[in-house]
């Protein structure tokens, strides 16, 4: 644009002068790279773990340290108040011999800052046995445990053992950035309670005299909260906030969670001009400055991936593009509570390139691109055949280019897993990147793999067993969606079936059917179902839930209604678990 293209009003002098800033600011290099944590700063940041309970305030405590997450018990009157409950019932319990050392009133209730497992697993430890107590959520807690629980669980499962490094040696493994470990072992088991007490946007209540306020504030999840104690100042955030740069996406995989509902959950935070902040990961900060600068930094950081990322995005830069340029101000890197050993400002660009315009990155060659067998195929033939390309990934290892070698590596053993030259270059790609690792998901993600493929061990895709109280405590329809993602459409494409299921404990009574491929579950038993059976509710849950011996349970606590129970078991033998 030349002069001529503005008018000489000053609102056109304006203009220009902003066109000409925009342009300039377009032909500017790069700010330069934050220098790389090594990983002796995440071997610092485990005293953040050191196992212990704290004493925030008067009748406020915090354990830190017996798995991933922290629980938090409040004393009241005549009782306590649990917000969050760990990862496991094994966890759980070792927390709660903890408070019992400090009070041995009753747990009058129990408050989940949000789904995820490592907050609502060991729930069942911290009511006694034939008690009933109110369990407060926001509304969506409920179905996203489900949706984890059902649908999802064989892929979330081995994705967050890798990220969390559970099958680790210790060294290999040194914390997982907002925790100290996962408490998920063989045998584990888990213990969840169904919230009770759900709200919308805000719930105010007293519990043993202790007067709180849920607050929806959506997040790290879109069903999360924070818990203001008014009368104290303390502040209960949830995963909202904790010493570590935001997962504001994290490698096990998640639904998009969208930055500027997070920075206006903080801003919420910060008005509260809080006393004591009490994080659900990492230790709590006491002093109202240190609070508020604390959640400034970390809003501001938020803020700044995104609308730095919509800025490039609308230059047409592609993913990894803006990726490979994100970088905090280094006021904002130089924070204590943004060190990257949990998120990643790089991941979270990608992740709201895809959550703002989807999987299409804008470069024609992504729209339908070759299958990635095919493309391996052709790399390897432009190196001249796989002996030529293990040569060449040979060379990457030895002039130490280990990325590179990683994702060569990629390619030869997608043509050929058993290609052990490829093999050895790739778990020693893996263990390099890993040992120069600072951020923990990523450390761990990477050794994991290197001892997956050297075959030390196999991830199972069942970590932790629930209990049957818990089974019992979940809708029906939840056991019929994980029916639904586990169908084998390729084996009944050409068939349409329906089977009847009534349930003999209860008036629940449903027709499942299976038409060309998919799935649908209807309410009632239709007439012309192909097969009917009859079975107590909790022998069908517990047989889904892998609880149960399916062929022991089929002989004993099915009834057949319509057709025989051979023709049954070649139904239920489409469902394949993962």
């Amino acid at each position: 644009m030349n002069r001529r293209g503005c008018r000489r009003s000053k609102r056109g002098a304006l203009g220009c002068v902003i066109v000409a800033m925009l342009l300039a600011a377009c032909d500017r290099h790069p700010p330069a790279a934050t220098p790389v944590l090594a990983p002796t700063s995440l071997q610092a940041h485990s005293a953040e773990f050191t196992p212990g309970v704290i004493k925030v305030s008067d009748g406020i405590y915090v354990a830190i340290g017996y798995g991933i997450a922290n629980s938090i018990m409040l004393e009241g009157d005549d009782g306590l108040v649990i917000v969050d409950t760990m990862e496991s019932l094994e966890a759980a319990r070792q927390v709660l011999a903890e408070f019992r050392k400090l009070s041995d009133k009753p747990v009058k209730a129990i408050i989940y800052t949000h789904s995820h497992p490592d907050h609502v697993g060991g729930a069942a430890a911290f009511v006694a046995p034939n008690t009933q107590v109110p369990v407060y959520a926001q509304a969506r807690v409920a179905s996203n445990m489900d949706k984890v629980a059902s649908e999802l669980q064989a892929v979330i499962t081995q994705r967050s053992l890798r990220m969390y490094g559970t099958q680790l040696p210790q060294g290999e493994r040194i914390n997982i950035g907002i925790g100290g470990f996962l408490d998920f072992q063989q045998g584990s088991t888990v213990g969840s309670l169904r919230p009770t007490r759900t709200f919308d946007e805000q719930l105010d209540d007293t519990v043993a005299g202790i007067h709180f306020q849920l607050v929806h504030a959506p997040g790290e999840t879109d069903d999360q909260l924070y818990v203001w104690l008014p009368e104290r100042r303390v502040l209960l955030c949830g995963d909202n906030f904790y010493s570590a740069f935001p997962n504001l996406y994290t490698i096990r995989g998640t639904s998009y969670r969208d930055p500027k509902l997070w920075v206006q959950s903080l801003d919420k935070m910060r008005v509260r001009h809080a006393q004591f902040l009490v994080p659900s990961h990492t230790r709590p900060l006491i002093g109202a400055d240190a609070v508020q600068s604390a959640l400034t930094d970390y809003r501001d950081a938020i803020r700044f991936v995104y609308d730095q990322t919509i800025r490039l995005m609308n230059q047409g830069l592609l993913p990894d593009e803006i990726a490979a340029r994100i970088q905090l101000p280094p006021a904002l890197a130089a924070s204590p509570y943004l060190q990257p050993f949990y998120g990643k400002a790089s991941w979270s660009a990608k992740s709201i390139f895809d959550g703002t315009l989807g999987w299409y990155s804008g470069d024609t060659a992504d729209l339908q691109p070759l299958a990635p067998s095919d493309q391996a195929q052709r790399m390897v033939a432009l190196a001249g055949g796989a002996s030529a390309f293990d040569d060449k990934l040979e060379a990457a290892a030895k002039d130490r280019d280990w990325q590179w070698a990683l994702q060569l590596s990629s390619f030869a053993l997608r043509l050929n897993a058993e290609d052990h030259r490829a093999q050895a270059v790739r778990i020693a790609a893996l263990k390099a990147l890993g040992s120069a690792e600072a951020n923990a998901p990523a450390r761990d993600s990477y050794f994991t793999a290197a001892h997956e493929l050297a075959g030390d061990f196999k991830l199972p895709k069942r970590a932790v067993t629930p209990t049957a109280e818990m089974l019992a405590a979940i809708p029906l329809s939840v056991f019929f969606d994980g029916m639904a993602v586990s169908l084998r459409a390729e084996d009944c494409l050409d068939r349409v079936i329906a089977v009847g299921f009534t349930f003999s404990d209860s008036d629940e009574r449903y027709t499942y059917l299976v038409r060309h491929g998919a799935s649908e579950l209807v309410s009632g038993v239709a007439d012309n179902v192909d097969l009917s059976v009859r079975v107590p509710t909790q022998a069908f849950k517990e047989m889904l839930a892998g609880s149960r011996n399916p062929a022991l349970t089929l002989a004993t606590d099915f009834q057949m209604l319509k057709g025989s129970k051979l023709d049954f078991a070649k139904f239920m033998s489409l469902f394949q678990p993962a």
